[in-house]
């Protein structure tokens, strides 16, 4: 059975690489629809997207989806959570900066729909906040501990949602409550690295993560999406979609 997807922000850099990934895919999954608010920008985007299937009107391009793929803007996500909840559609939100409130409007809307959530869906990165939940278990309560990224000049949040996802992991696996020091490096044209690292008297853990290319996210999000067209109403992580 075909799995129908709709990518807002499909002119962007992410969304670009999503529709790529969705077109090149040889198994189950089409891309249906694409939003543009600018439409002009269409000439400047992938030119084997076929243009008919573009609008900028957000219920049609959901209207036409199985499950829809949001790399967008914390504000602009929360319309598409709306339409996605009014037209019972699956939604993966790989998009990141949210407020409390816009988180908790997320997981209100989970139990309408099924939802994907995270901060980063790069497999890599999920495999190194396991570790970080297990470092965090065994010496996080005795050790200092530094979250440190790089990102390209032009990311806006700061702590990316990736060193977000990494303060929760260390938090959720300890005991004691202390200060996670967070140092924030935004210049120059770099994808995202990432090291959180456990200093102890006479000995230091690191745990390093680097991507090279944006791909990595996009990729995830593609496993993100066939993953989640199955499943009931309730919200998921990239954890789960990778059954780790």
């Amino acid at each position: 059975m075909s799995i129908s997807v709709c990518v807002p922000g499909i002119t962007g850099k992410m969304g670009m690489e999503i529709a790529r990934l969705v077109l090149l895919d040889n198994t189950n999954i089409r891309l249906s629809s694409g939003i543009a608010r600018d439409l002009s920008k269409l000439n400047k985007s992938n030119p084997n997207i076929d243009k008919e299937i573009i609008t900028s009107d957000l219920n049609e391009a959901i209207s036409r989806c199985d499950v829809c793929v949001d790399f967008t803007r914390p504000a602009y996500c929360m319309d598409i959570l709306n339409e996605c909840v009014k037209q019972n559609k699956k939604l993966v939100i790989g998009t990141t900066g949210f407020s409390e409130d816009q988180i908790s409007k997320i997981h209100s809307a989970s139990k309408k729909i099924s939802i994907l959530k995270a901060s980063n869906m790069s497999i890599g990165i999920n495999l190194c906040l396991k570790l970080v939940e297990k470092v965090s278990s065994s010496i996080g309560n005795v050790s200092d501990i530094d979250i440190i990224e790089h990102h390209h000049k032009h990311k806006v949040d700061m702590p990316s949602g990736t060193s977000l996802a990494f303060e929760d992991a260390i938090k959720n696996n300890m005991t004691s409550k202390k200060d996670i020091n967070h140092h924030c490096l935004r210049v120059g044209n770099v994808v995202g690295d990432h090291m959180v690292k456990f200093t102890l008297d006479n000995e230091s853990i690191e745990i390093n993560h680097k991507s090279f290319d944006r791909k990595i996210f996009a990729e995830g999000a593609v496993l993100a999406l066939k993953w989640l067209s199955d499943k009931d109403k309730g919200l998921y992580t990239m954890s789960d979609a990778l059954s780790l």
